[in-house]
């Protein structure tokens, strides 16, 4: 689009400037590169290098040591085989791509292989190996001890809350928070204003800004009866679950293609997305939602449809990223699908056990072998990979049917395929068989039959008759007529064409009834009834226990491991399914084992579970969780910053609120320390600066989807139905970078942004410039960065153009008066009003700007929306607009 405010930018910089808040600089860890360094990384290295570049080397050639990033940073006899952010200085890199050195020295490694090397030197080479190993997890240290230090798989106990003297707690959160205000000597900062509360609870509950009808309300009561009945509304919003489930997005890594070197495109994958709003506007449990995710196909089903939901819930399965490129893609598949379960359901980095017993957690490799066999058993349909299915019926083997009589519409269009696919085989053949017997005819057989049966119809002549020969009669036919008989009506060579004309008409009889067969086989085929197709899992016809996979290779195999969980929890007395509360059977040799897998995970005394679900709702509430490394619980992972909160909370989901994650929300939004201002107190910035004993609410940058979706609702332009399927959809199978249609990407899309396409090698820009994670790999935290690439889009995009002339038409058209315009943009963009100085140096650039495009614009009207339009541009660019306090 023609952008037609170009000469506003640097007005627009300059009111940017006066406006921006100050920005608070970034965490330094990097949980993002970690988690790339465990699944790419690491696995190549004890795989390819370890058994000449580690402390297991009998003898470690050049050394060499690639065991620890001290040893990759420090290097061998050559020098530093590392250096982070610097690929033309690593010589790992050269080794591995061949240049002058040559490793690993038994073949080259696969091109995706170099490429994630050289992506993770440039991230900076991230490492969290520290080269020896901690006295708690020395090597002799058995698997139970290793369990026993490790807090996050010890038992929830439930903590009376701290008493104290003070009146400032609300509720019990308060009072463990307040204790430790009082351990650490700090003082609470003030209440948030009320409209304040409201923005925060608005993005943070449905990830919308508020309506102004909501800051009317507000602004005439503020009680906490009418907050409490805010919430109750904001939590039955469909936009909440739009909301959250986004988050549990993030943390399954949804997207739909493959991503890799062969990035192919799953059509069907935004059912899953479409599930998992609809279980959380449910207020599904939290353990029958796990369960549904892990075996959804083995739980009963009311309904054809209830058994289709339970099919597409367990797309969380089949989703993953996938190399399709060679290598051995099931055991890759299984890793994937240990990863998204260990990290998302038990906060346990599991898949690092692949290749090795874990160097830091409780889990040894045989664990890791015993959840493997559950998933060997279960076969994942995810597409047609590089094969793309091109009809109905080869969709049939890559994906799963849904619908009413699904299967047996399956089996009907199986049949009706096979008979197809036999008949067209049949009228090949005809078809060929046709074409030679007419070339054997000569071009008049159709007279010369005609002869012959009159011939034969006629009698006998009495005289001998020399036989008559023609010049396109084979020789042979010539020495049959030599021993015919005189009395003959018709030669041999006679017979021997008639029985040519008879198969030549007779194909053709059968090729006309194989056309008629084909076109009703053709009818009944469409008359069927459309299937619908998901991504998800069912129960492999082969059930296996895997071997262990020694350091992860395919073709080295140790001992068998029987199908299990983990160790360091144990199995419990008895199993129960958190839908049917009926016993669950152990695994037997008929069972893949997911069922016994989603009643472990499901079980109220495991731990991990609520533990981990509770923290990732703390996280996302207060932009941090009481456990930092909100995917780790293991003994890398951060420890609790109140430990015995978070204990609290995990016992009261369970057996207080059933696993509700909508009575945790509330119970927590409720609490005085979430309703905390963001003001500044230099004597707790002193003791406390990261704010981790929550003394005040800290500032909360906006995600990429409520920033996009707080441009369009300032707008009046944002859709709040949900669109169907996806535009993945409507382009259909392919994949990126081979021809597709890419168009469908690139429309207006006025929905929320939950709902864009999420392909992993074309991440909408919007989204991925404000920091939306990688969707090959789980990730519970994003990153909050602050680049030129952000300011720049913000500055240049035609989205960003767009939406901003679209909310500078809706605050003219709201008064005459500019004063209460700027009143009504300030209401909308940042739900209160501007302050004196705001005003004079707002209304101060409307009226310069409104004169310096006096000649571009002659219309009054159209000038005026011109400079709105820049003053709307300023209010998005804004840092006040990005952040919640």
């Amino acid at each position: 689009m023609t952008v037609p405010f170009a000469p506003l930018i640097l007005p627009v910089l300059s009111l940017v400037c006066l406006l921006a808040g100050q920005l608070s600089a970034d965490d330094t860890s990097d949980p993002q590169g970690i988690a790339f360094f465990e699944k790419k990384i690491r696995p190549i290295l004890v795989k390819h290098c370890y058994e000449c570049h580690s402390s297991e080397a009998d003898d470690v050639s050049a050394g060499l040591y690639v065991d620890s990033r001290q040893g990759l940073l420090t290097g061998g006899d050559m020098g530093a085989a590392v250096v982070p952010g610097e690929i033309s200085d690593s010589l790992l890199i050269q080794a591995i791509e061949y240049r002058e050195l040559e490793m690993p020295p038994e073949g080259r490694l696969p091109e995706e292989v170099i490429r994630d090397f050289r992506r993770w030197v440039r991230m900076g080479a991230p490492d969290p190996r520290n080269g020896q190993m901690p006295a708690h997890v020395a090597a002799d240290d058995s698997d139970e001890s290793r369990a026993e230090d490790l807090w996050s798989v010890q038992p929830i106990v439930p903590h009376d809350p701290p008493t104290t003297n003070s009146d400032w707690p609300r509720s019990s959160i308060d009072h463990f928070v307040h204790a430790r205000h009082a351990e650490h000597g700090l003082d609470p900062v003030a209440d948030a204003e009320p409209l304040v509360l409201l923005r925060r609870l608005c993005f943070d509950l449905t990830g919308l800004p508020p309506t102004l009808q909501q800051m009317q309300a507000i602004q005439a009561d503020s009680s906490p009866e009418a907050f409490s009945n805010l919430i109750d509304e904001l939590l039955a919003s469909p936009a909440y679950g739009e909301r959250w489930a986004r988050h549990w997005m993030d943390v399954v890594r949804y997207a739909e293609s493959a991503g890799s070197s062969r990035d192919v495109l799953m059509p069907h994958a935004w059912r899953y997305r479409d599930y998992v709003i609809d279980a959380f506007n449910d207020d599904m449990p939290y353990d029958r939602f796990i369960a549904e995710q892990v075996a959804g196909d083995l739980l009963p089903a009311d309904s054809p449809e209830e058994a289709d939901r339970l099919q597409v819930a367990t797309g969380l399965l089949a989703i993953g990223s996938k190399s399709l490129n060679g290598g051995n893609l099931q055991l890759d598949l299984v890793d994937d699908q240990i990863d998204v379960i260990g990290k998302a359901m038990l906060g346990l980095t599991v898949s690092c056990a692949r290749c090795h017993d874990h160097k830091f957690d409780p889990i040894p490799t045989a664990d890791y072998y015993a959840l493997a066999g559950i998933f060997k058993s279960t076969e994942t349909f995810y597409g047609g990979g590089t094969r793309r299915p091109k009809d109905t019926a080869a969709k049939l083997g890559v994906y799963l049917p849904l619908g009413t009589d699904a299967e047996e519409t399956a089996e009907t269009l199986r049949t009706l395929n096979r008979q197809i696919a036999k008949l067209t085989k049949e009228r090949q053949a005809l078809g060929k068989s046709i074409a030679r017997l007419k070339k054997a005819l000569p071009d008049d057989w159709k007279q010369r039959r005609q002869a012959l049966a009159q011939q034969t119809a006629e009698p006998v002549a009495t005289e001998p008759q020399a036989a008559a020969t023609t010049d396109d009669a084979p020789a042979d036919d010539a020495a049959d007529d030599a021993t015919e008989s005189e009395s003959s009506p018709i030669t041999k060579k006679d017979e021997k064409f008639l029985d040519r004309v008879t198969e030549f008409e007779t194909a053709q009889t059968r090729l006309r009834e194989v056309h008629k067969q084909l076109k009703e086989l053709d009818a009944r085929q469409k008359a069927l009834p459309e299937l619908e197709f998901a991504l998800g899992v069912r129960e492999a016809k082969k059930i296996v226990d895997s071997p262990i996979h020694i350091r992860g290779e395919r073709r080295k195999t140790g001992e068998v491991v029987p199908r299990g969980f983990l160790s360091c929890i144990g199995d419990f007395e008895s199993l129960t399914s958190p839908v049917t509360g009926e016993p669950v059977a152990p695994i037997d040799s008929q069972q893949s084992g997911r069922l016994q897998l989603a009643a472990w995970l499901a079980h109220p005394d495991n731990p991990l579970p609520p533990r981990v679900i509770v923290n990732r709702v703390w996280q996302h509430l207060f932009g941090r969780g009481l456990v930092e490394s909100v995917d780790n619980f293991g003994i890398n992972g951060s420890t609790p910053s109140h430990p015995e909160l978070l204990d609290s909370l995990s016992w009261r989901f369970v057996h207080v609120h059933n696993w509700s994650i909508k009575s945790l929300i509330r119970e927590i939004v409720q609490s005085r320390t979430y309703q905390l201002s963001s003001d500044y107190h230099e004597q707790n910035v002193a003791t406390d600066p990261a704010n981790t004993f929550l003394w005040k609410m800290s500032r909360k940058r906006l995600e990429a989807e409520p920033f996009r979706d707080a441009m369009l609702a300032a707008g009046g332009t944002l859709r709040l139905d949900r669109p169907e399927a996806s535009p993945v959809a409507e382009i259909g199978e392919g994949e990126v970078g081979r021809g597709i249609n890419t168009k469908p990407l690139y429309a207006p899309y006025p929905y929320r942004s939950v709902y864009l396409p999420i392909i992993r090698g074309l991440v909408p820009e919007s989204l991925k410039v404000f920091d939306f994670p990688e969707p090959s790999n789980p990730q519970g935290a994003r990153d909050t960065t602050n680049v030129p690439a952000q300011s720049l889009y913000l500055m240049n995009s035609p989205f960003v153009l767009e939406q901003a002339g679209q909310f500078a038409r809706r605050v003219v058209e709201s008064s005459e008066d500019d004063l209460k315009r700027l009143q009504n943009a300030f209401a909308i963009a940042f739900t209160r009003e501007p302050e004196e100085p705001e005003v004079a140096t707002m209304l101060g650039f409307l009226s310069r700007t409104h004169a310096e495009l006096a000649t571009e614009y002659p219309d009054e009207a159209k000038r005026t929306i011109a400079a709105w339009t820049a003053a709307c541009h300023t209010l998005f660019a804004s840092a006040e607009f990005r952040y919640v306090d």
